[in-house]
C-alpha cells in the first residue's frame, strides 16, 4: 500500500514539474531558445517585407487611381499659380524656338530659322538670355506652320493641349481602355509640358505605331515616317521593321519620310537643308558638351558627364549601354512578339541609344510601360513588376534632386524598363497572330 501511495506521489510531482515547464517555457528553454524566437520573428518579417515587395498586392487599382488623381489635381494647381508664384519662370522656351522658325518660314524665310535670326526672335519674347539655335529639319517647320497663325501664347496652349490629347489617347488605345488620369498625372509629362517640348507628339506617334502596326502597318509605317521631324527618336524603327520583316510598314516609313522631305523642299527652298546641315555642329557642340546643363540629358553620356567623368569616359559608356541594348532587342524581336511588344522594346532601347536625349523625352517611357500594364492586367502580374512599374513612374520626381547631386537617373529607369518588357515578352503566353499579319 505504502509503494503504491509512492508511486502516486512520484506520479503527482512530475506531472506538476511538467505543468510548470509548459507554463514557463522561457524560463525551462533558457537564452538560446529566446534568441531562436526573435531570429525567427524577423526572418517573418523580412519574409513579409519580400513579399510586399515581390507581389505588391497593396498597389491595388482603387489606390493607384486615388493617387495620380491627386498627383494631377496637384500638377494642374501649380501650373495655373504660376503667373502669381513664379512670375519671372519662363514656361514653353523651348516651344519658342518652334513658334518663332515656323513664323520666319511663313515670312518667307525659313533659313532664318537656322541662324541669328531665330535667336534674336526667341530673345524677343522670353529676353536677352543664350538660346540653343534652331536644330530641327526643315521637315518639322510643316508641323509647326499652322501654330504661327495665331500668337505665340495661344499656339502653346494649343500645342500643349493637342499634343498631350493624343498622347493620352494612344496610351488609352495601348491599355484598351480605362481611365487617362494615371497617363496624365505621369511626372514626365509636366516637364514635357512646361518646357514647351515636342515629347508628348514624339510618344503619341509612337503609341499609335504600337497599336497599328499589326493590323494596320501601313498606318503605323506613317507613324514612323512622321519621325523625319525628329529622326532621333526613331532611331531603330528601321532596324525594329526589318528584324521583325514588316515589310509594308517599312516601305509606308520610307514613303512619308520622302513625302515630307518633298513637301518640305516645296514649301520653304533648298536654302533651310543647307543651313539646317551647316548648323549640326553647333547642335552636337551643344547638347554633348553640356551648354544647358548635363543634368537637363537623360541619356548614359550625360549620366557620366553629369558624374564629372571625362568626354571619352562617358562614349565608351555611352557605345557600351547603345551595343547592349541593340544586342537585346536583336535576340528579343527575333521571335516577333507583336507589333505593341516591339515598339515597346525599342523606345526603351532607344532612351539608351541616344546621347542627346532631353531630359524631358522620358515621357515617350510611358508607352512601354503602359503595354506592361497592358499585359499584367491581361495575364497577370510578375514578381516585383508592379513595384518597379511604381517606381519608375515616380522617377521624373526624383530627377532634379539626383541631377542637383551628379547623379541621372533617366538611364537607370530606360535600363530597368527594357528588362521588364523583354522578360514580359519571354513569359508571355504565345500569341495567336492571324495569318495575314505574318505577312506584313
Amino acid at each position: 500500500m505504502s509503494q503504491k501511495s509512492d508511486l502516486e506521489g512520484h506520479r503527482l510531482a512530475f506531472a506538476d514539474d511538467a505543468t510548470r515547464h509548459l507554463a514557463t517555457p522561457s524560463d525551462a528553454a533558457g537564452p538560446g531558445a529566446v534568441t531562436r524566437r526573435a531570429t525567427d520573428s524577423q526572418m517573418s518579417g523580412t519574409g513579409a517585407l519580400v513579399s510586399a515587395l515581390r507581389e505588391a498586392e497593396w498597389l491595388t487599382a482603387d489606390r493607384v487611381m486615388a493617387f495620380t488623381r491627386v498627383f494631377l489635381l496637384l500638377f494642374i494647381g501649380c501650373v495655373a499659380i504660376i503667373p502669381w508664384a513664379a512670375p519671372t519662370m519662363d514656361v514653353g522656351p523651348d516651344f519658342a524656338a518652334f513658334w518663332t522658325a515656323a513664323k520666319l518660314a511663313l515670312e518667307g524665310r525659313a533659313g532664318d530659322a537656322y541662324g541669328d535670326a531665330g535667336r534674336a526672335a526667341v530673345a524677343a519674347l522670353f529676353g536677352q538670355k543664350t538660346y540653343a539655335p534652331f536644330f530641327y529639319p526643315p521637315t518639322s517647320l510643316l508641323f509647326w506652320l499652322p501654330f504661327a497663325l495665331v500668337s505665340f501664347a495661344t499656339a502653346a496652349v494649343i500645342w500643349i493641349v493637342a499634343t498631350g490629347a493624343a498622347y493620352a489617347a494612344a496610351v488609352r488605345a495601348l491599355r484598351k481602355g480605362g481611365s487617362v488620369v494615371p497617363a496624365l498625372a505621369f511626372p514626365g509629362v509636366w516637364v514635357c509640358a512646361l518646357f514647351g517640348q515636342n515629347s508628348l507628339f514624339s510618344a503619341a506617334l509612337l503609341g499609335g505605331s504600337a497599336v497599328t502596326l499589326d493590323r494596320n502597318p501601313v498606318i503605323a509605317g506613317m507613324l514612323l515616317g512622321c519621325f523625319s521631324y525628329k529622326p532621333q527618336v526613331a532611331l531603330l524603327a528601321p532596324l525594329v521593321l526589318i528584324l521583325t520583316r514588316r515589310w509594308r510598314a517599312l516601305a509606308a516609313a520610307a514613303a512619308t519620310t520622302l513625302v515630307l522631305v518633298v513637301a518640305a523642299t516645296a514649301c520653304f527652298g533648298i536654302e533651310p537643308w543647307i543651313k539646317f546641315i551647316a548648323v549640326l555642329p553647333e547642335a552636337s557642340a551643344w547638347s554633348l558638351g553640356g551648354e544647358p546643363g548635363f543634368e537637363k540629358f537623360a541619356s548614359p553620356y550625360a549620366a557620366i558627364r553629369l558624374a564629372g567623368g571625362s568626354s571619352n569616359t562617358a562614349w565608351l559608356v555611352q557605345v557600351a549601354a547603345a551595343a547592349v541594348a541593340i544586342s537585346v532587342l536583336i535576340l528579343v524581336l527575333r521571335k516577333r512578339p507583336g507589333g505593341a511588344a516591339e515598339i515597346a522594346l525599342m523606345v526603351a532601347a532607344t532612351a539608351l541609344c541616344v546621347p542627346s536625349l532631353g531630359s524631358y523625352e522620358v515621357v515617350i517611357l510611358a508607352i512601354p510601360g503602359a503595354w506592361l500594364i497592358a499585359q499584367a492586367l491581361a495575364h497577370g502580374w510578375l514578381p516585383y513588376e508592379r513595384i518597379a512599374l511604381a517606381a519608375l513612374y515616380m522617377t521624373p520626381f526624383a530627377m532634379v534632386p539626383a541631377g542637383a547631386n551628379g547623379l541621372q537617373l533617366a538611364p537607370i529607369a530606360a535600363a530597368a524598363l527594357m528588362a521588364l518588357v523583354a522578360r514580359r515578352i519571354r513569359h508571355r503566353p504565345l500569341l495567336d497572330v492571324p495569318a495575314e499579319i505574318a505577312n506584313h
